[in-house]
């Protein structure tokens, strides 16, 4: 009986569906009640009012209900119902004791589904509506406008009984329906908060695993690119006698280092993204970096029939310590876009200390970049406009790698253009001056080494990597003798006959690794062997990877391709420290 009338009074649809479908369903129901409440009142005695008005009063309420299921506006039916509740309250309380009525509790009653069915505001409103019925009832009991007096009959008790039981009733099926909501919604919370961990952790995973995708497809791309750039550079001294044939060679360049950015730039953007991207400091010549970098973009300016100036007397001899190849890839992704979007004209490359860094300027006389645009142009996969994009193509990644590479590094950039009059881009780096005497001293110490005849220990399992390795050790350091490795434990074996000055060890390699040789060296060889200097060479781009070849006793990391003046600086670093920890 008691699941019966469950069933009846508090259904599941209250408790189910959208907030408006549960509102609809739950002032479906006050409906019903409400008119069935009122109903038994024209058979309970009372003198002093005419009892059709309870007839009325139900028929009202159960039209309202009629409605409701015809598909009236919810929001009007329940403003419809309160004022319905409140005017019939009112009637019936003028009618029995004004003011002293006891019908009046009903209405506090009729204010509480408001609450529920309401906003906060549209609730508050009918509460001060209910409150101001009752001063009214107040001021006219009190000028005698309506009979104050309350019937203390006996026949009139049950009546008096019968409101304060419906209202108690009422009251506390509103009170049970807004807690059982209320355990609902939080139990709703909990489940999609349990969900939202599920989606979070998934997708953690998806990232993980697009991280080791990205990482391993990297490797792989950059891995022959090193052998192709290696080979290129000696197949166009070969052929620098035939005009046509070294220009076919700079051609394969060009395109494979094309690549080689595209590939960079998808590794840097991911590990910007996830905050994995670490620095590596040295000390460089300044306008020495700048003017290289031009010279590699000169044949492509001259092709375009573009001038390419650089501007930089004022850090002439400026030597500086910071990331010099985050630097110039900043510089060569400006130089990039400066010479895609520029058809006529020149481009200008302006360097300048300021404060405590140096200013950095990159300007075009290509199209411009819309007002409008200038903000959003360093966001990722942006372009200018769609047509922009559609002409001159790429990845809309390279401007957002700048800002990201110079805010790492502490600095700022912007850019400043007019659409059609060309764009000026510029950032500022923090780069710490070094003072010409250190500068000189490791210049000294590269030309030094270059003459010595180094033993360099070369480690690769892949047979074009060692040639190309090889090669660029040779036109490095020409007197060096090189013996090469072609897995662990070969290493192992050279490293036990043979004395090396330093080590090339190639990070990734079957059975054993190269920091499982680096480990194996550093705690199972006798001094002085096992404190030689190691270098890992490795093709990917993930500072993860880097840390572990550091942890594992490697000294430093070369990264492939391989850069000729980044693998003499590393070289000359670790063997100057290295002599300056055994003489100490």
């Amino acid at each position: 009986m008691l699941q019966w009338l469950q069933k009846i009074v508090l259904p599941e649809s209250i408790f189910k569906g959208s907030h408006d479908d549960r509102r609809r369903s739950l002032l479906k129901y006050i409906l019903l009640l409400v008119g069935a409440c009122s109903l038994p009142f024209y058979f309970i005695n009372h003198p002093d009012y005419d009892h059709t008005s309870n007839l009325i009063g139900t028929a009202g309420f159960w039209s309202l209900l009629l409605l409701l299921l015809l598909r009236v506006p919810y929001l009007l039916i329940a403003h419809a119902t309160l004022l319905w509740s409140i005017t019939y309250v009112a009637y019936l309380a003028s009618m029995t004791g004004g003011i002293n009525s006891p019908v009046l509790v009903w209405i506090t009653a009729a204010t509480l589904p408001a609450v529920l069915l309401l906003s906060r505001m549209a609730a508050l409103s009918w509460v001060i509506v209910a409150f101001s019925t009752n001063m009214i009832l107040l001021i006219i009991s009190k000028y005698g406008l309506v009979n104050s007096d309350i019937n203390m009959a006996n026949e009139v008790m049950a009546w008096t009984v019968a409101n304060k039981l419906f209202v108690s009733g009422l009251a506390m099926y509103v009170v049970f329906v807004t807690e059982r909501m209320h355990r609902i919604q939080v139990a709703e919370m909990d489940q999609s908060n349990a969900e939202l961990e599920q989606t979070h952790q998934a997708l953690l995973r998806a990232q993980a695993h697009k991280d080791e995708f990205i990482a391993a497809v990297g490797h792989e791309l950059r891995t022959p690119m090193n052998a192709i750039l290696g080979l290129n550079g000696i197949l166009r001294t070969e052929l620098s006698a035939n005009a046509e044939d070294a220009k076919v060679v700079d051609h394969i360049r060009r395109s494979t280092e094309q690549l080689l950015q595209v590939v960079n730039d998808i590794l840097d953007f991911s590990q910007l993204q996830a905050g994995r991207l670490s620095l590596h400091e040295d000390e460089f010549a300044l306008r020495e970096t700048l003017a290289k970098l031009l010279s590699d973009y000169e044949s492509k300016a001259q092709i375009k029939g573009l001038t390419i100036h650089l501007e930089a007397a004022a850090v002439h001899h400026m030597w500086v310590k910071g990331d010099r190849q985050r630097l110039l890839q900043v510089l060569r992704n400006l130089l990039d876009n400066a010479l895609k979007f520029t058809a006529t004209g020149h481009i200008d490359v302006r360097a300048q200390p300021v404060g405590g860094g140096v200013l950095f300027e990159v300007q075009d006389t290509g199209i411009g970049i819309a007002a409008d645009r200038h903000k959003q142009i360093f966001n990722g996969f942006e372009h200018a406009d769609v047509q922009t994009n559609r002409q001159y193509g790429g990845t809309g990644l390279g401007l957002s790698i700048c800002e990201r590479l110079v805010s790492l590094q502490g600095g700022t950039i912007g850019v400043s253009s007019v659409q059609g009059k060309g764009s000026r881009f510029w950032f500022q780096l923090p780069l710490r001056s070094v003072a010409m005497k250190e500068a000189r001293a490791a210049a000294e110490m590269m030309r030094i080494l270059a003459d010595k005849p180094i033993q360099v220990l070369l480690v690769d399992d892949n047979a074009v990597n060692l040639l190309v390795a090889r090669m660029m050790l040779k036109k490095c350091f020409p007197k060096a003798n090189i013996v090469e490795a072609s897995s662990g434990a070969d290493a192992l074996e050279k490293l036990n006959a043979q004395i090396f000055d330093l080590a090339l060890m190639d990070m990734i390699m079957p059975e054993m690794d190269g920091m499982q040789v680096t480990q194996a060296l550093r705690t199972t060889f006798p001094a002085p062997i096992c404190d030689i200097p190691v270098l890992a060479l490795t093709a990917s781009a993930n500072p993860v990877d880097h840390d572990r070849c550091l942890a594992s006793g490697m000294n430093d990391v070369v990264n492939k391709p391989l850069d000729e003046q980044q693998l003499m600086a590393k070289i000359s670093n670790a063997l100057s420290s290295h002599a300056m920890r055994s003489q100490a």
